[in-house]
C-alpha cells in the first residue's frame, strides 16, 4: 500500500490547524491587552479617527463636512467607551474593516449608528465570543471577590456617584449598577405608580434624543429612527409593547432617573449615604 502523500489532505489539515492555532493565539494576545476603559481617551480617539477615515477611503464614500466629521468621531469615541468598555484598542479598526465589507450584513451609509453597529456586531460575532470563552486563564488565577469586598466596592461606586452628582457631572455610565445595588439593599424604595411614572419619563427622554438624532443622521437612516420614536410613543399612549432592546434602554434610563431622585434627596436632606449603606450591610450579605 502506498503511503499518503505529505502534500495532500494530511498535510493540508496540519497546515490549516497550525494556521488556525496561530490566528487563535493572536486573538488571545489582543484580548490580553487592556480594555479601552482603562486607556487614555485620546488613544481611543486617535484609533476611532483612523478607522473612520479608512472606512470612507475603502468604500470610496464622499467625505462629509468637517463639522459633521468632528461630531461623528467625537460622539463615536464617547459611545464606544461608554457602551463597549471591554473592547480592545486593536479591535476597533478590525470591527470597522469587517463592517464596511458586509461581514455583518447590509448597511446604508457611514453614519454614527452604522459604526456603532459594526462594533456591536463584531463583539457578538461567533469568532470573537468563541475567543473570549476559550481565553486561557492567567498564570495566577484571581479568586472571585468575597461578599464583603463586593459590598465595599459597590458602596464606593455609590459614594462616587453621589459626589459626581454634587459636582453636577454625568452619572449615566454607572447609574444602572449603582441603582441595582441600592435597590438590592432596599435603600431606594418607590411605589409602583412612581416607577411607572419614571418609565414614562424615561421613554419621553429617549423620544427627544431620537428626534434630535434624526436631524443629524443621513436621510436613509431616518426611517428606522422614526419607527423607534413611534414605538415609544405608542408605548406611552396606547401601552403597546416594545422590543426587548427598546425595553432595556427604557429601564436603564428609568433607573438613572430613579437614582437622580434618590441622590437629590440625600443632598437636600443632608444625609450620610455611607452610613445609610453600612446600615444595610446585613441585607446584602444575606442575599
Amino acid at each position: 500500500m502506498m503511503e499518503p502523500d505529505k502534500n495532500t489532505n494530511n498535510g493540508i489539515v496540519k497546515h490549516t490547524t497550525v494556521t488556525n492555532l496561530a490566528t487563535t493565539n493572536t486573538g488571545w494576545a489582543i484580548l490580553k491587552q487592556d480594555m479601552i476603559n482603562k486607556l487614555p481617551k485620546i488613544d481611543v480617539f486617535k484609533v476611532v479617527t483612523m478607522s473612520v477615515a479608512r472606512a470612507f477611503a475603502d468604500t470610496n464614500t464622499k467625505e462629509i463636512s468637517e463639522a459633521d466629521r468632528d461630531y461623528l468621531v467625537n460622539q463615536l469615541t464617547d459611545n464606544v467607551i461608554k457602551h463597549y468598555p471591554a473592547i480592545r484598542l486593536n479591535e476597533i479598526p478590525e470591527a470597522v474593516w469587517q463592517g464596511v465589507r458586509g461581514r455583518f450584513g447590509e448597511y446604508y451609509g457611514l453614519s454614527l449608528v452604522t459604526f456603532e453597529r459594526f462594533i456591536e456586531q463584531y463583539l457578538l460575532s461567533d469568532k470573537r465570543t468563541g475567543l473570549v470563552k476559550a481565553l486561557p486563564a492567567d498564570d495566577a488565577p484571581r479568586p472571585a471577590p468575597d461578599p464583603q469586598t463586593q459590598f465595599e466596592t459597590a458602596k464606593e461606586n455609590a459614594l462616587r456617584a453621589l459626589q459626581r452628582k454634587r459636582d453636577k457631572k454625568d452619572i449615566s455610565a454607572m447609574a444602572t449598577s449603582v441603582y441595582n445595588f441600592l435597590d438590592q439593599i432596599k435603600l431606594v424604595v418607590f411605589t409602583t405608580r412612581e416607577k411607572n411614572d419614571m418609565m414614562a419619563d424615561a421613554t419621553r427622554e429617549l423620544i427627544e434624543e431620537l428626534k434630535y438624532k434624526q436631524l443629524l443622521v443621513p436621510y436613509i437612516e431616518r426611517a428606522a429612527i422614526k419607527k423607534d420614536i413611534e414605538a415609544y410613543r405608542n408605548a406611552i399612549t396606547e401601552r403597546t409593547p416594545v422590543t426587548a432592546e427598546q425595553l432595556t434602554l427604557v429601564k436603564m434610563r428609568a433607573k438613572k432617573l430613579a437614582l437622580d431622585a434618590f441622590l437629590n434627596n440625600i443632598i437636600l436632606e443632608g444625609e450620610d449615604l455611607g452610613v445609610l449603606i453600612d446600615g444595610r450591610r446585613d441585607v446584602f450579605l444575606s442575599d
